[in-house]
């Protein structure tokens, strides 16, 4: 049975500085799914483009073998009084 077809990405840490988490994607997986893998949250994104994929977006379309990303932090929301 063939192997499925996987990318190589890495992901880095905003303001870590030089964190980076090397990790292999395939069909079907979402944002969501890589960053609980990294035991991680926060907004991931390709580097230079500020929007950021949507957590139940499925990665593997929407980038190539190599790519960089970066994860951003939630930014938290304040209550109103």
């Amino acid at each position: 049975m063939p192997r499925a077809k996987t990318k190589q990405i890495s992901i880095v840490l905003a303001g870590s500085g030089d964190q980076l988490h090397e990790v292999e994607t395939q069909s079907g997986v979402t944002v969501r799914d890589l960053v609980d893998r990294l035991n991680l949250s926060g907004h991931l994104s390709k580097y230079g483009d500020p929007a950021p994929f949507g957590e139940n977006e499925e990665i593997f379309s929407r980038v190539q073998d190599g790519d960089k990303l970066i994860l951003s932090p939630k930014t938290p929301v304040a209550s109103r009084r």
